[in-house]
C-alpha cells in the first residue's frame, strides 16, 4: 500500500519536486512524514489527522517546556488529551452569532430565569452590597451575567478543558487562543489555583460560575472571602467579586447608562450606525429623538455613545454607552451585551426594548452569510476574513454595498437582502 501511495504522490508531483520539499513548507495541521527510497529520493506522505494531532501535542509539550513549565507537568496534562469533535461543533453554532437577536433576547430573559434572579439578588444582598461597595459595578448586571454563564451555577459544563483547548490549538479558526489559552490553564494547575478534579468547563474552556477562560481566571479571579483559595465553581463571593473585578478593571462607570432606546426621524442617515461615537447631544441633532418611557437623554447629553441597529432600520434604534463595550468585553457579542443588560432591568421591572423586532425576517444560515461575505469580496470590498461571522468589518462591507444601490445604510442582512445581493 505504501509503494502505491509513493508511486502516486511522484505521478502527481514528480520524484525532483518531491525531493526538494521542505519542513517549513508543511504547515502544521498538515504534517507528513519522509520517506527515502533507494535512490535516496524523499518522498513526503502525508499522515493522518490523529498522527498530527500526537505530534502537535509532542511539539506542544516542548515549547510549554521551554517557557519554564515542568516536564512531568505539561506531558500529565498534555498527553492524554483527545481531540474533541464536539468543541468545534459549538464553535461554529454560537447561538450569539446563529441565532435572530430577538429569539436570543427571548430565551435570555426567559420567566423561569428572570425569577430565579430575583431570589438571588434577595438571598445574596449582604454579599452584593459588599462587592458592589468595593467594586462599584452594579449588582443587577453582576447577577444577569451569572444567569445568563451558567443558570447561576447549575450549569457550568461538562467537557475537559484540555481536551477543547488542545483541539483549537491543533486545528480549526482559534489555533492562537486555543494554545494562548492552554499555556494559561498549565500556570493555573503550576500554580495551584485549579485542581485536576475541577477540570470542567464549557466547550470553548470556560470554567465555573462566571465562565472564565483561563487568561481571565489567571489574571482577574479574586480571593474575595481570604481563605486562601480562588474558588470559582463553588463559592459565590469569590465568582462575583471575580467578575466585578473584571468588568471594573475594563472601565465599568458606575451609575452610568448602558443602553437608552431611541427614536430616529424620518430621513435618517444609518450611515452612522455602530461606525461612530458622538454625544448623545450630538445625536439628538443628527436626528435622534427620545423613545417613550426611556431615561431622558438630556440628562446624559455630554455622554458618548453609539448608535446601533442591530435588526436594521426597521428594528429598535439603541444607543450604547462605555458599560456596552465593557459587557462585550466579556462576550463579544451584540446580542450577549443586550440579553445581560435587558435582563438586569427586568429585574427592576424596567423594559429595555419597547420597539417590535421584525420577527418576521429570515434569518441567515452560516452558509448563506459566508456566501454573503464572498460575494461582497467579490464585488471588490473590504471585510476581512470569510468566516460566516457578520462582525463589524463585514457590516461596514454592506453599508457601503447598501449605499451604491440606494438602500438604507443600515450594515443588516436578511434573506430578502441577501437575495438582492447575489443576483
Amino acid at each position: 500500500m505504501l509503494t502505491r501511495v509513493i508511486y502516486f504522490f511522484i505521478f502527481l508531483c514528480g520524484a525532483t519536486g518531491l525531493a526538494q520539499a521542505d519542513n517549513n513548507e508543511l504547515n502544521k495541521n498538515n504534517y507528513s512524514q519522509k520517506i527515502s527510497t533507494s535512490n535516496n529520493l524523499q518522498i513526503v506522505v502525508p499522515k493522518n489527522r490523529e498522527e498530527n494531532f500526537q505530534i502537535w501535542k509532542l511539539e506542544f509539550i516542548q515549547k510549554a517546556i521551554k517557557m519554564g513549565f515542568s516536564k512531568d507537568l505539561t506531558e500529565t496534562f498534555i498527553l492524554p488529551a483527545v481531540i474533541e469533535e464536539k468543541a468545534l461543533e459549538r464553535d461554529k453554532q454560537q447561538p450569539e452569532f446563529n441565532t435572530p437577536i430577538w429569539s436570543y433576547l427571548d430565551r435570555a430573559g426567559n420567566p423561569n430565569r428572570l425569577k430565579n434572579g430575583i431570589e438571588k439578588l434577595r438571598e445574596n444582598e449582604i454579599l452584593l452590597n459588599k462587592i458592589e461597595d468595593k467594586y462599584k459595578v452594579s449588582r443587577h448586571v453582576l447577577v444577569a451575567i451569572w444567569g445568563l454563564e451558567s443558570a447561576f451555577g447549575e450549569i457550568m459544563g461538562n467537557y475537559n478543558p484540555v481536551n477543547s483547548l488542545s483541539t483549537f490549538a491543533f486545528e480549526g479558526r482559534r489555533s492562537k487562543f486555543g494554545e494562548q489559552q492552554l499555556l494559561a490553564l498549565l500556570s493555573l494547575l503550576r500554580d495551584g489555583y485549579v485542581q485536576e478534579n475541577q477540570l470542567m468547563s464549557s466547550w470553548a474552556g470556560a470554567m465555573g460560575m462566571m465562565q472564565f477562560i483561563p487568561t481571565t481566571f489567571r489574571d482577574y479571579a479574586i480571593d474575595f472571602d481570604n481563605d486562601g483559595n480562588k474558588d470559582l465553581w463553588n463559592n459565590k463571593s469569590d465568582a462575583l467579586s471575580s467578575a466585578a473585578h473584571y468588568l471594573s478593571r475594563h472601565g465599568w462607570q458606575w451609575e452610568e447608562p448602558v443602553v437608552i432606546e431611541v427614536n430616529t426621524k424620518q430621513g435618517f442617515d444609518f450611515s452612522v450606525a455602530e461606525n461612530s461615537q458622538k454625544t448623545v447631544n450630538e445625536w439628538l441633532g443628527l436626528g435622534v429623538t427620545q423613545a417613550k418611557g426611556q431615561d431622558n437623554l438630556e440628562i446624559h447629553k455630554n455622554l458618548k455613545a453609539k448608535l446601533i441597529v442591530p435588526s436594521g432600520h426597521r428594528g429598535p434604534k439603541i444607543l450604547v454607552f462605555k458599560n456596552f463595550d465593557v459587557i462585550k468585553k466579556y462576550n463579544n457579542s451584540t446580542s450577549y451585551a443586550l440579553a445581560v443588560i435587558s435582563l438586569a432591568n427586568s429585574f427592576n421591572e424596567k423594559a429595555t426594548i419597547t420597539a417590535e423586532w421584525p420577527r418576521s425576517d429570515k434569518p441567515l444560515s452560516l452558509a448563506e452569510r459566508t456566501s454573503a461575505q464572498k460575494k461582497l469580496k467579490e464585488l471588490g470590498y473590504k471585510l476581512g476574513e470569510v468566516d460566516g461571522v457578520i462582525g463589524p468589518n463585514s457590516r461596514r462591507a454592506i453599508q457601503q454595498w447598501q449605499k451604491d444601490v440606494n438602500m438604507p445604510e443600515d450594515g443588516y442582512l436578511e434573506k430578502n437582502i441577501l437575495d438582492i445581493l447575489l443576483k
